[in-house]
């Protein structure tokens, strides 16, 4: 089987295309793919924060629409940068292994490795959502936040060239790009990552012959946890512009769900919703997070 796959022309993208495809065709044998690129509006507004320029979809819409096209046969994405809802005809048809879920703490090369609590008054942290914003802000008020934009190649080139002092990121970009920083994993309680953080999905039209041969290759444990996240998502409606985590875990058939949720005045509450069916527990958890005051 050869496919056709829409991605962006990111080296990150490109990367978590190969991961994908050596997974898949381990799976079921017998695969070639080319890649067709696209750049998305995510990658040429660089000057805002994600939230204010539209929020999820926008390092997505241009990669699905060559699908939707048949200009491709199948997209690969961070499953973070989905929206809830895809366009009509697709869905997420398979998943490989999930990478890790944390955050980190990045020091700028002239700063020492120190973890957040103990950061200094006034140290400068480049965050680029909400959610890193106000979990870094929980832990420690006396620190500053900014927000930074780009790839990890130019994320880390700002925090070198004086952007901040410290960056909070992914830890699945660094390790899938091989970069070799110090860096501090945060603690997925304060800092619960975003929904489908550490994993990559393969998007294409349902009820397909080339659907049913990926359905069959995914990773179970990890689209378990897929499902439970994005029923999570899809149940709240909050797209990215509200500071909201949620991270799922999938053993043994049952499904550990924290979720997360933080107010602009320093308040956080989180959740730990346990259960044997994904999507139940992805609807319970994101009721329990739309129950806080500040919601």
């Amino acid at each position: 089987m050869k496919l056709r796959v829409a991605a962006r022309p990111s080296k990150l993208s490109l990367t978590q295309v190969k991961i994908a495809m050596e997974y898949i065709s381990k799976k079921i044998g017998g695969l070639t793919y080319e890649i067709v690129p696209t750049r998305t509006r995510g990658d040429t507004i660089k000057d805002k924060p994600l939230h204010e320029i539209g929020g999820k979809g926008l390092f997505e819409r241009e990669v699905d629409k060559l699908v939707l096209e048949g200009k491709a046969d199948i997209a690969v994405h961070s499953l973070k940068d989905l929206p809830s809802t895809l366009p009509n005809g697709l869905g997420i048809l398979a998943v490989p292994p999930r990478g890790p879920v944390e955050d980190i703490l990045v020091p700028a090369k002239a700063n020492p490795l120190l973890p957040p609590e103990k950061l200094p008054p006034g140290t400068l942290i480049a965050a680029g959502s909400p959610r890193r914003k106000y979990a870094i802000l929980h832990v420690n008020s006396q620190v500053e936040t900014t927000w930074i934009r780009g790839n990890i190649d130019t994320r880390l080139r700002k925090l070198d060239s004086g952007h901040a002092q410290y960056l909070i990121t992914a830890r699945a970009g660094l390790e899938r790009l091989s970069i070799d920083r110090p860096y501090l994993v945060l603690p997925i309680q304060p800092f619960t990552p975003a929904p489908g953080q550490g994993t990559i999905a393969i998007v294409g039209p349902l009820e397909t012959s080339i659907s049913r041969r990926l359905g069959e290759a995914t990773h179970e444990k990890t689209h378990k946890e897929t499902i439970a996240e994005r029923i999570f998502l899809e149940t709240l409606a909050a797209g990215c512009a509200k500071p909201v985590g949620g991270i799922a875990f999938y053993e043994n058939g049952l499904v550990q769900f924290i979720a997360a949720t933080f107010s602009i005045d320093g308040r956080g509450e989180w959740f730990n919703v346990k259960g044997k069916d994904p999507v139940e527990v992805g609807v319970r958890a994101a009721e329990a997070v739309k129950s806080v005051p500040w919601w």
